[in-house]
């Protein structure tokens, strides 16, 4: 029986069927993980940001690492262009030692937003290209001082499907 996908953000079913070895049929070239450390000295939206440097569309996930903790919140969603702010991946999660993510039960980590049911989220989300506008980038804020204390990084982990 074939197996039909829309493009919407893909289940992690979809994404380990795309995986190499599976059996999938996606076009798969392994999974990249970029390392963007926490620009810590502003508060600006997208301050800290990751553009789809790939040409196609790519199912991505975003972590937020801190090795050294901060005060406030952090806000990690989707963006245009590396601009703006959202909070679709993670909303008001906190400035804390250790690892920040959609987490486990796939709701939105903090303050569950509008709408944040199971079957609306998922650790993948589709990221567009670079240059073409809406959704093709990870951006984070944080409500920390100017001269935060806060150090880690974000991390992406994604890989081309398009």
């Amino acid at each position: 029986m074939a197996t039909s996908y829309t493009m919407d953000d893909p289940t992690g079913e979809i994404v380990q069927a795309l995986a190499y070895g599976s059996g999938g049929t996606g076009s798969y070239r392994g999974i990249v993980m970029a390392r963007i450390a926490l620009a810590t000295t502003s508060t600006a939206n997208a301050a800290t940001n990751w553009i789809n440097p790939e040409s196609g569309t790519v199912a991505a996930r975003a972590f937020v690492v801190f090795t050294t903790a901060g005060t406030g919140t952090i806000e990690v969603g989707r963006g245009s262009d590396g601009t703006g702010s959202a909070s679709d991946i993670i909303l008001a999660g906190t400035m804390t030692t250790g690892l920040a993510s959609r987490g486990a039960d796939l709701g939105v980590v903090g303050t569950t937003g509008s709408g944040a049911t199971a079957a609306t989220r998922t650790e993948w989300l589709l990221f567009g290209p670079g240059g073409t506008g809406t959704n093709n980038s990870v951006v984070m804020k944080h409500s920390d001082t100017i001269t935060s204390t806060a150090v880690g990084a974000l991390i992406v982990q994604y890989f081309l499907i398009g």
